[in-house]
């Protein structure tokens, strides 16, 4: 089996796939994975008591069928800020991106533009946390707790305790 890797701008991103939806050789081409990780030596900037990175790189594997062929496609720069959409969803090209889309914006916390469905999978609705950066905190937020007292079970903040 052959594989090939490209590294790409985010802008150019939504072309290649639909390059490769629609043109002949790559016809028979699939998406079947979507995964995101952070640049180990990004700059870090602070967002509401956590650090968040600038780059992340988001990488495509596409599988060829035909000609047993991986492609990954690399693409960097990804900024999450009010003025820039990060990646453009690539949903309408391949439909099963949108659940591996989900997965990589309620994980890393990439954001896609032109993206419909943004429920998460995993997280409970409305958490905006992004488990797998690496500035998310490895203890948690809150702990469920049993009152004696009032025989309830409540969530309380972490304390650490020595």
């Amino acid at each position: 089996m052959k594989n090939t890797s490209l590294l790409i701008p985010k802008h150019l991103l939504y072309y290649l796939t639909l390059h490769l939806r629609l043109a002949t050789v790559f016809y028979s081409s699939q998406l079947v994975d979507i995964f995101a990780y952070e640049l180990p030596l990004s700059k870090t900037k602070t967002n509401e008591g956590f650090s968040t990175t600038d780059d992340s790189i988001v990488v495509y594997n596409f599988h060829n069928i035909h000609f047993q062929e991986r492609l990954y496609i690399f693409s960097s720069g990804l900024v999450n800020t009010n003025v820039d959409l990060g990646l453009t969803s690539v949903t309408e090209v391949y439909p099963n991106a949108s659940w591996l889309e989900r997965e990589v914006t309620e994980l890393n916390g990439v954001v896609f533009g032109g993206k419909k469905d943004l429920r998460n999978l995993m997280l409970q609705y409305g958490d905006t946390s992004t488990p797998f950066q690496k500035s998310y905190p490895s203890v948690g937020h809150k702990e469920m707790v049993y009152d004696a007292l009032t025989d309830l079970i409540v969530q309380v903040p972490v304390t650490l305790q020595s």
